[in-house]
């Protein structure tokens, strides 16, 4: 009996394929063109999903499956326009919506031409403008001129400016576009709606008397004066869009302990499955990029499949405490999926005593290898600890800079449970088309999963898990930069109607001062609105440190507020 079961065990170990053999393989699943780059409310986001389900189905585990809600593309369900007495504008040749467009209905509204919209020191296009009951007619880029040295990347924006028109009174904001086409109706970066309607056109749509917009614009950035100007005829709209959700997967299983006293305490392992899809948001390519596959073979199937790897080796020989495999969606929108996960756990919070989350493991350097691993919230012994599993010859650094708080482990570390982050770096492919699986490092991914297997067990099995350490959950700031005020609330980045929720507090924060829980929402701050976190940003920065605000916010259906001393930065 026993020959048998040995020739048993030596026969499946002869079929398993090697390891770099069993990463190759997932990843040009994961990162195959079929599943269209996996962008958040695709098909190829719950192939993606499916196919963990089944995997770890194979090994004999038991996947929960998560879904909660996200709006993925926006359509028209009623569109009319024109210019003075002309004939109807056509949708998706002469104009469109822009996603963050809200419905409206006006007929016969005055023009205002306003350049760039922008404000600086010593230039400002809305100027002695009276923008109620117009429409505003701002360039969509803003070209690099002296006049406009000091405005920030955010601030030259088109959400930036056109929310600024919105406080201005604009009743309408109108993006004029340099193509030949206006930009395609689509979900965009930032607040899910504004409160006016914001229309892309064509600049040659408009065959009104006003000259050439654009030549008028360059000149006044060249000296610096507004060009700001009445347009000779008015805009009549009416537009209702439609808002589609989805529903967005994350995967969750458990590979039970063997210690009966510890096996109810749990050690998660995270990987976001999301990417880009068709480059519609968030692409760096620009433009040129939407419409294209983003693969996100680095970004981030490199470390999906790292944890499907480790869950492998962890099922075949488990550890003292139990372990989570954790594979979220959202996270290139907002780390939504593992804020969902957070507050909605599908086992008690309270009983994971430690996160580690893999994110973009598959570009280790072959020159100079160097692993990347933050620690937000573990103790820096922790952090040092970890080094000491590298195998010889790779390198650990831990200088993350702003980077150490751009992934899940986040949404961990404000619910105050230490994180470990492993990373290779940001390369030129990042956010690209051109992040696809031969890039992949697969030898380098072999050699982390090894080390990272390592590090899970030594906490896993460990008498007692390192204990959260807030000074090490602080996020650092980027150096050189004016004093800034903070508040220290962790946004959330889905929208909310009735105001800015969070996901936590920074320890030490004003926030945390006051108070402040995930899953508050935060409705007015020094006597002032806010329903998102572009309002609460704009709010914050006309305020300096050791300002007294007012905090209003609801938990729950309770209303709450308190004084909060503001911070410098």
């Amino acid at each position: 009996m026993r020959s048998q079961v040995m020739f048993f065990l030596a026969a499946t170990l002869v079929a398993q394929p090697p390891l770099e053999t069993r990463i190759k393989e997932d990843l040009a699943f994961l990162a195959g063109a079929d599943r269209q780059g996996r962008g958040n409310g695709s098909q190829g986001l719950d192939q993606a999903a499916a196919f963990l389900t089944k995997g770890y189905e194979s090994m004999g585990l038991k996947p929960q499956n998560q879904r909660y809600a996200f709006v993925d593309r926006i359509t028209r369900i009623k569109a009319k326009a024109s210019l003075g007495q002309g004939a109807p504008l056509v949708w998706g040749q002469d104009l469109d919506a822009i996603g963050f467009s809200a419905d409206g209905a006006f007929s016969g509204k005055p023009m205002l031409f306003l350049g760039y919209g922008l404000k600086t020191m010593g230039y400002d296009d809305l100027e002695g403008q009276d923008m109620h009951g117009k429409v505003a007619l701002i360039l969509r880029t803003v070209p690099d001129a002296k006049a406009f040295a000091m405005v920030g990347r955010s601030d030259r924006g088109v959400l930036a400016r056109t929310i600024r028109l919105q406080k201005a009174g604009a009743l309408a904001v109108i993006v004029l576009e340099n193509e030949d086409r206006p930009r395609p109706l689509a979900r965009e970066e930032g607040p899910l709606k504004l409160d006016i309607p914001v229309i892309s056109l064509p600049i040659q749509t408009l065959k009104g008397t006003c000259g050439d917009l654009a030549a008028i614009a360059r000149q006044s950035a060249d000296t610096g004066k507004p060009a700001s100007q009445e347009y000779p005829t008015t805009f009549s709209l009416e537009l209702s869009l439609d808002r589609h959700q989805a529903m967005l997967p994350n995967v969750a299983t458990v590979i039970p302990g063997s210690d009966p006293k510890l096996k109810d305490e749990f050690i998660v392992l995270g990987a976001h499955l999301d990417h880009l899809g068709l480059g519609e948001r968030h692409s760096l390519s620009g433009e040129a990029g939407r419409g294209q596959v983003h693969p996100g073979a680095d970004d981030n199937a490199s470390g999906t499949v790292m944890v499907f790897e480790l869950a492998k080796q962890l099922k075949n020989r488990p550890t003292r405490r139990s372990v989570v495999l954790l594979h979220v969606s959202g996270e290139e929108e907002g780390l939504l999926g593992s804020a969902h996960w957070v507050q909605n756990p599908t086992i008690p919070l309270p009983s994971v005593k430690f996160m580690l989350n893999f994110d973009m493991v598959g570009r280790l350097d072959s020159a100079k290898p160097t692993l990347q691993i933050g620690g937000l919230g573990a103790p820096k012994t922790a952090l040092a600890k970890a080094k000491t599993f590298a195998p010889e010859g790779l390198a650990i650094g831990d200088d993350l800079g702003v980077a150490v708080g751009g992934s899940d482990h986040m949404s961990f570390s404000a619910a105050k449970i230490p994180t470990f982050f492993f990373f290779t770096g940001v390369h030129g492919d990042y956010h690209r088309p051109s992040d696809t699986v031969d890039k992949i490092n697969v030898q380098g991914m072999a050699t982390i999963t090894t080390m990272a297997e390592k590090i899970v067990r030594d906490l896993a099995d460990a008498d007692q898990v390192p204990a959260f350490d807030p000074e090490t959950a602080k996020l650092p700031t980027v150096r050189g930069g004016p004093v800034r005020v903070a508040f220290g609330s962790i946004p959330d980045f889905t929208e909310n109607p009735k105001g800015f929720r969070i996901n936590g507090t920074s320890p030490g924060s004003a926030a945390e001062a006051i108070g402040l829980k995930a899953g508050d929402v935060m409705t007015t701050f020094g006597g002032k609105r806010i329903r998102n976190l572009y309002d609460f940003q704009e709010v914050l920065s006309s305020f300096k440190p050791g300002d007294k605000v007012r905090v209003v916010w609801l938990r729950g259906e309770t209303t709450m507020e308190q004084d909060a001393i503001l911070k410098g930065r």
